[in-house]
C-alpha cells in the first residue's frame, strides 16, 4: 500500500482512508480479491504448476497462498482447476 500511495502522491494514511471511502474495502481486501481473481484465470486457462501461478500472483509462501485460495473460494488451488478448467 505504502508505494501505491508514493506512486500517487499521498501520504499511505490518507491513501488508505481515501482508498476504503471510496472502494468500500480496505487496500489489502482489494488486493487479495485482485490477486485471487487472477490465480482462477490462470488455473482455468493454463497448465502452470500451483506454486507457479501463486508467485505470479505475488505470493511467496505456497502453504499462505493455499490457505488464502481456499478461504476465498471454499477450494483448495487443485480441487478448483478440476471443476472449472
Amino acid at each position: 500500500m505504502e508505494e501505491v500511495a508514493d506512486f500517487v502522491g499521498f501520504n499511505a494514511s490518507y491513501f488508505s482512508t481515501l482508498f476504503k471511502k471510496e472502494s468500500g474495502k480496505n487496500f489489502l481486501e482489494y488486493l487479495s480479491e485482485v490477486r485471487m481473481n487472477r490465480a482462477k484465470e490462470l488455473l482455468k486457462q493454463t497448465n502452470f504448476t500451483v506454486a507457479n501461478i501463486c508467485s505470479q500472483v505475488g505470493y511467496s509462501d505456497l502453504k499462505h497462498f493455499t490457505q488464502s485460495f481456499k478461504k476465498a473460494t471454499g477450494l483448495k488451488p487443485n480441487e478448483f482447476r478440476k471443476l472449472y478448467s
